[in-house]
């Protein structure tokens, strides 16, 4: 009989598995049925998969449920299923494990909804479904990995804790140096998750092998149990496959390394199969027991993590028009555009950045060119969705130099939205790592001097605005200065909003968006196919009625207008956008905008 799991690990090391999903899908399992239905669907294949690992000389298993959730299950319309493929995932593994293995129940991250984060309640429901199911089947610990938001992992944590003594691991997938892409260090991380019940605390996944490593050396100075899942390498394709190009001996002697910096619970990710965990079992307990490989003490800075620098102010009046780059290399009617919006009298205006991701004259060479012509400020928005971390940090660099003070940091339209068909999207970080990447430069170079003040976006009409209010103040507490909201079309929409940012005591200036529609069929289109946009019925309504689109267009101006006057002593502003960049049929939309200035 073995020892107690946490008895074993504080005696020496514990070796994992590897790579589940990858290597069922490299034995033949079906892609669109989803990996863990196999628990149901082929048993066996999953079994010979643990005892290979065994063989190999896995002394940890993980279960086949890592998605195994009701959201992720819906898009294969299984979710009632659910309790049925995670007791399999369960029983199969103990099956292969029998009293000499121990088996690890494997959750991993939820999926979002309509691109939107699930609620704290619904997380925690999904969770503790999961975690019951698992304990029901015999698993021996939880292990809780590849999450990317820090929120959402100390969340899993608490909620199995709550339902259950069993030993608790947590993994973070971490980006380069050892952050999240929100930005937080592993240091950090590894302390909320034991805070909130982690028995052991480690990185798995992430920017491949590296970042593990840096992971663990942060971690590594609060002397606690620590595990470690290299991916092997990052994936290459060949001839249209994606192959892992990292041979086993490279990850076992990076294994060497993490188990000479504390990590006790060893094992691999991503495109791992047995004949890396027996790799890496030669090499670890070859040479020496586990218990006399000499531990070293990682050099880091003692220093602590720089706050953001706050720019000096946000930016003047309360006013702001968003115009789109053109999709040609003529920009003359976008500067035709923003001429007439400064003799209007607008404060600032903003420029999208390849909306709806279709191509556009690159954002920061028009916004740049406008502020030269108008002399206005300009937000040019920033997303993640084009640029990799590097080119991102870069153009944070070239938009300070060009004498941008401001930018918007949102996530960008999908790329599905695209209509070049080859068309991926990076995502190196999120819109709150976004956020700190800004503020990371505001912090490095220009203390003393004007900084670059952050906007984010917020969408007020969705279905868990709680989950909105949160992810705000995530980006709020990341460096944010202002926040921009997806277009508001009635007081009942701006009511809700105020609501909760009042129960949230969140003070920051928010500007609501207001969009004149363009015709009906306008209406129709954004309300059915652009993300974060919701137009009333009764609007769709009032449109109708009229035949003509100068009509239609009308109408829209005038809600838009009754809108503002009814709600503009409440707000600290409007961001107002033009449709097709046309200034003229938002005129009195502006107008109105600018009679409520405070």
């Amino acid at each position: 009989m073995k020892k107690s799991f946490l008895d074993e690990l504080n005696s020496g090391i514990l070796l994992g598995d590897g790579a589940i999903g990858t290597e069922l899908f490299a034995r033949g399992a079906p892609q669109e049925t989803g990996v863990e239905r196999l628990n149901i669907l082929a048993p066996d294949l999953v079994l010979r998969l643990h005892q290979d690992y065994i063989a190999a000389g896995s002394q940890v298993i993980e279960t086949n449920t890592f998605g195994a959730n009701r959201f992720a299950l819906a898009r294969h319309g299984v979710e009632d299923q659910l309790r049925e493929i995670l007791l399999a995932g369960a029983r199969i593994a103990r099956k292969a494990a029998g009293e000499r293995v121990y088996v690890a129940g494997s959750i991993g991250p939820l999926p979002s909804m309509e691109g939107e984060p699930l609620s704290d309640s619904d997380q925690r429901a999904c969770f503790a479904e999961q975690t019951a199911a698992l304990l029901d089947g015999g698993v021996d610990l939880l292990i809780l990995e590849s999450f990317a938001n820090l929120d959402d992992l100390v969340t899993a944590v608490s909620t199995a804790r709550a339902a259950t003594s069993q030993p608790i691991i947590a993994q973070m997938a971490f980006g380069p140096g050892g952050r999240t892409d929100e930005g937080f260090l592993a240091h950090d991380v590894a302390v909320r998750c034991r805070a909130a019940g982690a028995d052991v605390v480690g990185a798995n996944c992430g920017y491949g092998v590296p970042s593990v490593i840096e992971a663990i050396k942060h971690m590594s100075s609060l002397d606690i149990p620590m595990s470690a899942f290299m991916n092997a390498g990052f994936a290459g394709r060949v001839e249209g496959r994606l192959v892992y190009l990292s041979t086993p001996k490279y990850l076992a002697d990076r294994a060497k390394d993490l188990v000479g910096l504390g990590v006790r619970l060893i094992g691999g990710c991503c495109g791992t199969g047995p004949e890396y965990i027996r790799a890496i079992a030669e090499t670890v307990f070859s040479a020496k027991r586990p218990a006399e490989i000499s531990r070293v003490r990682p050099v880091l800075s003692t220093e602590p993590p720089s706050m953001p620098v706050a720019a000096e102010k946000v930016f003047p009046g309360r006013v702001l028009v968003e115009i789109d780059p053109p999709i040609t290399p003529d920009i003359s009617k976008v500067l035709a555009a923003s001429m007439a919006l400064k003799g209007i009298g607008v404060d600032a205006i903003t420029v999208a950045d390849n909306p709806l991701a279709s191509v556009r004259v690159d954002t920061l060479t028009v916004a740049a060119l406008i502020q030269q012509e108008s002399k206005l400020p300009v937000i040019p928005h920033l997303t993640g969705r084009d640029r990799n971390r590097i080119a991102l940090q870069s153009t944070v660099m070239g938009a300070y130099v060009l004498g941008i003070r401001n930018v918007l940091c949102v996530t960008g339209d999908p790329v599905r939205m695209s209509q070049d068909t080859n068309t991926t999207g990076v995502f190196d970080v999120n819109s709150i790592g976004l956020v700190r990447l800004v503020a990371d430069f505001n912090s490095a170079h220009c203390a003393g001097g004007s900084s670059i003040a952050i906007g984010v976006a917020l969408n007020p009409v969705v279905r868990s605005l709680g989950a909105q209010i949160s992810k705000l103040q995530r980006k709020i507490d990341a460096g944010a200065s202002y926040v921009l909201t997806q277009p508001i079309f009635s007081v009942e929409q701006l009511d809700c909003l105020q609501e909760a940012l009042s129960e949230a005591n969140i003070t920051t200036p928010v500007y609501i968006g207001v969009l004149p529609l363009a015709s009906a069929r306008n209406a129709e289109f954004l309300h059915n196919e652009v993300p974060g946009i919701f137009i009333p019925d009764y609007i769709h309504q009032a449109l109708a009625k009229y035949d003509a689109v100068a009509d239609q267009r009308a109408v829209a101006a005038e809600i838009c207008e009754s809108f503002i006057r009814k709600t503009g002593d409440r707000v600290h502003g409007f961001y107002v956008i033009a449709p097709g960049n046309r200034v003229e049929p938002i005129r009195r939309v502006l107008e109105a905008a600018k009679g409520h200035r405070s």
